[in-house]
């Protein structure tokens, strides 16, 4: 009998400690919820509403056949622009709604996160950086790089260094009508320019057949590295899958080398005048330098760049050229306007690319169809509201949000919206930005608000660049591909599975 009012005693101490703060909690919450007039987000058809794994398994089934993007696009067509999928433990609420997308990234910027998602898989590789930080720590990591993507420095000195890569490019591309998948090449392009914009040194891999045996290595271990940040992005606290010994040493490996590429970027910069070091502003390893001590902070921060900024340019002009090639006469008008804005005659600068607005409304129109980064996904960090998407007759009433939900954004079904960019949504047609004008919050490839990607206007001028020095160069395109429609490959970015396989004529 003692034992059992032990027992008894001990289950009832664990249930007012346990559970009383639950239901205070939700009460509170409930409340809140109604003073605001909040209501639930639609839900998507579950067979398990308490694991929620049914929906899980059909976003990894659509993983595993190169249809996430498609996958996602369909649930908002069948649940509408805001649902929720319920769990024992989180809602997990899935979002293309722009008013929505403007409180999470910009006005209700502070309760929304991304530490507590990602720095478990990225900081054994890439360490704490602006990629997987929040808060002070992000804010610092924000202030230590901004200066090299500066408008300015990307006009004044960076584009004739990024010409001497792009020269490079145009040599390995076939003149005689022969078929070129352009991805490696592009591939190899963003690895060229990334290196030596980041570390002060290039990979050159453009201009010889194979790289260095000391960037490969490096190469090979950041691959592997990349591949199992994803796995750990998927299982985030299921380490044992995760972890092994290759993971181990690619971590080593990738971290000491940026190690010695920065002694020798110190070195470098104490024997350098004044003119040469405020040359060498446009690369970041320097920039970085100057601004701290802590060579572990910088080598942080430059792993954490390096990570979408080795892929990002080769993934989008491979998309460009994807594109052109099914859309010869969009190639025609294109290359017209080059040689109409005199070619040659003047240097490429930042302001004359984007003066030529079809090449600008060709590349939205890529980024729109194609966003290189397809979904983007926040933690609520604090209790708050969204501005729209619940009820179920027009969800139109806030939604009241749990700290520690989770909420994903899906830019490919957004920027595919028939009620934002016409009936012709699904269409690649540069046409439309003639008169199109989209909100902020309706078309954001780059992301928006304080996080907006940082390497946005150098993306976007390596990519006109490349596209007018290729154009000027070769008089038509032709497709090479069977296969006619875009097929995703998804990582950290949604790369084309095909490729870009074309055929030039000069």
């Amino acid at each position: 009998m003692v034992y059992l009012l032990s027992a008894v005693s001990t289950l009832i101490c664990f249930t007012i400690l346990y559970g009383l703060p639950k239901i205070l909690r939700y009460q509170r919450r409930q409340k809140a919820a109604r003073n605001h007039g909040c209501l639930p987000a639609p839900c998507a058809l579950q067979k398990d509403p308490v694991f929620g794994l049914d929906i899980a398994l059909q976003l990894l089934q659509a993983l595993r056949n190169n249809r996430r993007n498609l996958s996602l696009r369909a649930l908002f067509g069948t649940h509408g622009h805001t649902f929720q999928v319920k769990t024992w433990s989180r809602n997990k609420i899935f979002t293309v709604e722009p008013k929505n997308l403007q409180s999470i990234l910009a006005t209700d910027f502070a309760s929304w996160g991304v530490q507590p998602l990602r720095l478990f898989p990225f900081e054994p590789f890439v360490g704490k950086g602006i990629m997987c930080s929040d808060g002070t720590f992000w804010e610092h990591s924000r202030a230590l790089i901004r200066p090299t993507f500066t408008r300015t420095q990307i006009a004044d000195m960076h584009l004739p260094r990024f010409e001497t890569h792009v020269r490079r490019l145009l040599r390995l591309i076939p003149r005689d009508g022969s078929t070129v998948d352009l991805q490696p090449l592009f591939a190899r392009l963003a690895l060229d320019s990334s290196t030596e914009f980041l570390f002060g040194e290039s990979a050159a891999s453009l201009s010889s057949n194979a790289v260095s045996t000391e960037m490969q290595s490096f190469l090979d271990s950041y691959n592997h590295g990349q591949m199992i940040i994803g796995r750990r992005f998927q299982l985030p606290h299921w380490n044992l899958l995760t972890w092994d010994r290759t993971f181990r040493s690619s971590c080593k490996a990738a971290q000491v080398f940026v190690d010695r590429l920065i002694d020798r970027a110190r070195l470098k910069l104490s024997e350098t005048t004044t003119r040469e070091a405020d040359a060498e502003r446009v690369t970041l390893v320097y920039e970085l330098l100057r601004r701290t001590k802590d060579a572990e902070d910088v080598r942080n921060q430059l792993l954490n760049i390096f990570l979408p900024a080795h892929e990002a340019l080769g993934v989008a002009l491979t998309n460009v050229f994807f594109q052109l090639a099914r859309n010869p006469t969009v190639y025609t008008k294109l290359r017209k306007e080059i040689r109409d804005a005199g070619g040659d005659q003047a240097p490429w600068s930042f302001e004359r690319l984007k003066s030529l607005r079809y090449l600008q409304s060709v590349i939205s129109e890529t980024f729109r169809l194609n966003p290189t980064i397809g979904t983007t996904i926040r933690i609520a960090l604090r209790d708050t509201i969204l501005p729209t998407g619940g009820g179920s007759h027009d969800s139109r009433a806030p939604i009241y949000v749990n700290k520690g939900d989770v909420i994903t954004v899906s830019l490919y079904a957004l920027h595919r919206r028939k009620d934002l960019f016409g009936e012709d949504a699904d269409t690649f047609r540069p046409e439309r930005w003639e008169t199109l004008r989209p909100t902020q919050w309706s078309y954001m490839p780059f992301s928006g608000g304080p996080r907006v990607c940082p390497g946005q206007n150098l993306a976007l001028t390596e990519v006109a660049y490349s596209l007018v020095r290729i154009l000027q160069a070769f008089k038509t395109i032709e497709n090479r591909d069977p296969v006619v429609e875009f097929v995703e490959v998804y990582k950290l970015t949604t790369d084309s599975k095909n490729g870009a396989k074309v055929a030039f004529t000069i």
